[in-house]
C-alpha cells in the first residue's frame, strides 16, 4: 500500500529542497568556471596583445553574480580605474571621507 498524507508530503518537500540546493551548487560551479576562465584570459592578455584590462573586469563581473569576494574586488578595480581616469584628466575626485582632493598634473 502506498504511503500518503503528511509523511509523503514531507518527503516531497525534502527532495525538492535537496534538488534546489544541488542546482544552486551547479550554478555556482558554472559561474566559477566561466568567470575564472575569462579572468585568466584577461591576465594572459596583459602579457600578449589584447585588451586584458577590459577582459578582467568582465570576468570579475561574471564571478560577482555568485561570489561576494568578487563583488568587493570588482568594486576596488572600479575605484582604482576612476582614480586613474581622474588623475589623467586632472579632475577632482571625492574620497570616502567626503573631502575633495585635487591631483596636479
Amino acid at each position: 500500500m502506498a504511503e500518503s498524507g503528511p509523511a509523503r508530503q514531507g518527503q516531497n518537500t525534502q527532495a525538492e529542497g535537496l534538488l534546489a540546493n544541488g542546482l544552486r551548487h551547479v550554478k555556482r560551479l558554472v559561474v566559477l568556471v566561466i568567470g575564472g576562465t575569462v579572468v585568466l584570459i584577461g591576465i594572459v592578455m596583459l602579457v600578449v596583445p589584447g585588451p586584458g584590462l577590459v577582459v578582467i573586469p568582465v570576468g570579475l563581473g561574471i564571478l560577482a553574480i555568485e561570489f561576494a569576494w568578487a563583488r568587493r574586488l570588482l568594486r576596488k578595480f572600479k575605484e582604482k580605474g576612476m582614480d586613474l581616469r581622474n588623475s589623467i584628466s586632472g579632475k577632482k575626485a571625492v574620497n570616502g571621507s567626503g573631502s575633495d582632493r585635487r591631483t596636479e598634473v
